[in-house]
């Protein structure tokens, strides 16, 4: 009758195989449980097969070794080793045999690798747990899971000052910095490197180190094996020896850079996974153990959430620029609304169809002269607010003030297919309010105030258009020359004149007052240009049917 003898925790084992099948695994359900992350739920079964017994491996991770081979099936014999994860296990016969025994081949350090999903991380390290113990051992001792409480308490404090550590950092770079300086402290890497996944999925480098060296890159001393598997894969994997696990034989990278203990972990928060962090000792073999590996895996987690949490902080701030520019220019609402617009249509230059608003104040630079500083500046003021209330009420953007005059323009950087109704609409509200407080200001004893406004529609260049020292959310073109020169030579006081593009577009809403072709300054032809009609208080006249 065989028996199998191993170690758990440092504490001899025997388990005598009397049943058809013996499982083995992580799970409580196994007739024998190893309860080590290298070891899967249900890992391999040891069954009676032909008058002999054998091993057959469960589709675990890890696999199983006889005699230090992987196999899928093997029949065992007293005197095999048989390992499951971490743990070594050898079948004896209880009574002595006259059989020879099976050569046993040492289970070398160098061909240790191991692989732990970042599922099974959450499910089993569980911090709220550590109490003191005894300090971890290394993978390659069989069968000692280095998970006790005392290196657990370990790893606990170590997360503690991580913590502490990167959430004062602000920069993705700064924390990388910060990440890789806390790996130099507590782990004994020679190497260590921040990978993120760029556009498309593609590896980025993003930091690489080598221990004595104050700073610098140590080049790109990776193994692209490794960390695409780490990353597609969702789990942390450590090799003692990497050149010689037949796993990795296709890596160049390997070769390259004599890569031989090494650990590479995801950058992993939830259900994210946003890079990888790769550290290895290119002269040692079986340089790091299990305690090593779980604390570079809490750590990938404290990493990712740091730099998602500092991604998020510039988000929130390019919001906040963009929305303290905008609301120069808009109402709260379309504010609103380009704020929650993903394309980013206000950082880009573009051609769009627009409608072009110029407004002045008539006689104003003689009526400037016999006013104060503060007279002056309320009227502006009082003007000012009047034209933005107009134009934000049908929601344009308010381009600029240029002395008394006014600048502004419909559909960009939110589209508007009735953009040119929006403009004259606006035009016809400026001169209403115009004449309601020319109502107030002749009660006072003040002159009234004309205004004229022109409006023209076409294409233009529409976006941010400036000098390296400052950039403004504006129109260029013809379209714009345009309709200042039809406010300038066509419009009169309180009058709303348009270019033909504008009168044909809102003919079903606007009532219109042919003017003829009319000959604009620095233009080479007249244009066609037209006049809405307003009744005594600025509204305009409906359009006829």
């Amino acid at each position: 009758m065989y028996e199998l003898v191993y170690e758990v925790e440092g504490r001899p084992q025997r388990y005598r195989i009397t049943g058809p099948e013996v499982f083995l695994g992580r799970s409580s359900e196994n007739e024998i449980v190893l309860n080590d992350f290298s070891v899967s739920r249900r890992h391999a079964v040891i069954r009676r097969e032909n008058e002999r017994w054998i091993i057959v491996d469960q589709n675990s991770t890890n696999g199983v070794k006889v005699n230090g081979r992987f196999v899928a099936s093997s029949p065992i014999a007293p005197g095999d080793v048989l390992t499951v994860g971490t743990f070594s296990l050898t079948v004896r016969e209880e009574a002595p045999v006259v059989r020879p025994k099976a050569p046993v081949q040492p289970v070398g350090e160098s061909s240790s690798t191991f692989v732990r999903s970042i599922a099974d991380f959450n499910r089993d390290f569980h911090l709220e747990d550590y109490v003191p113990e005894d300090e971890g051992e290394p993978l390659t001792q069989s069968g000692k899971r280095s998970t006790s409480a005392v290196a657990r308490s370990k790893i606990f404090e170590i997360l503690v000052q991580v913590a502490k550590t990167l959430i004062l950092a602000r920069e993705v770079q700064e924390i990388l910095g910060r990440v890789v300086d806390l790996l130099f402290e507590h782990l004994p890497v020679d190497r260590a490197v921040v990978v993120l996944v760029g556009d498309e999925g593609r590896l980025v480098p993003m930091l690489s180190r080598q221990r004595g060296k104050e700073s610098g890159d140590a080049g790109e001393t990776f193994s692209h094996t490794i960390v695409e598997s780490v990353i597609q894969n969702r789990v942390a994997v450590l090799t003692s020896d990497a050149l010689a696990d037949g796993r990795f034989e296709a890596g160049q990278s390997i070769r390259i850079q004599q890569i031989r203990s090494a650990m590479c972990v995801p950058l992993w928060n939830q259900d994210r996974v946003i890079g990888a962090l790769h550290v290895d000792t290119p002269l040692r073999a079986g340089s790091f153990t299990a305690d090593d590996l779980d604390l570079l895996t809490a750590l990938g987690n404290f990493a990712a959430v740091a730099i998602e949490r500092a991604r998020l902080q510039r988000r929130i701030e390019k919001e906040e620029r963009i929305r303290e520019r905008l609301s120069r220019y808009h109402s709260p609402g379309v504010v609103e609304e380009i704020a929650s617009d993903a394309s980013g249509v206000i950082d880009r230059v573009r051609t769009r169809n627009v409608s072009v608003f110029f407004a002045d104040i008539v006689g104003f630079t003689s009526a400037a002269e016999g006013m104060d500083p503060d007279a002056l500046s309320r009227f502006l003021s009082t003007f000012f607010t009047f034209a933005a209330d107009a134009i934000f009420a049908e929601g344009g953007t308010l381009d600029k003030f240029i002395g008394d005059a006014v600048m502004a323009f419909f559909g960009a950087p939110i589209v508007q297919p009735d953009h040119a109704r929006r403009a004259v609409s606006a035009a016809c509200k400026l001169v209403e309010n115009v004449k309601a407080w020319n109502l107030e200001r002749v009660a006072r004893g003040e002159p009234p105030v004309g205004v004229r406004i022109g409006v023209n529609t076409g294409n233009a260049v529409v976006g941010d258009i400036g000098s390296a020292q400052r950039v403004d959310y504006t129109v260029l073109g013809n379209t714009v020359n345009v309709a200042a020169r039809i406010e300038e030579y066509v419009a009169g006081p309180n009058e709303v004149a348009v270019g033909e593009e504008t009168a044909r577009l809102t003919s079903d809403d606007f009532s219109y007052e042919p003017l003829g072709d009319v000959k604009l300054k620095g233009l080479s032809r007249g244009l066609p240009c037209y006049r809405v009609r307003l009744d005594a208080r600025g509204v305009p006249l409906p359009a006829p049917r």
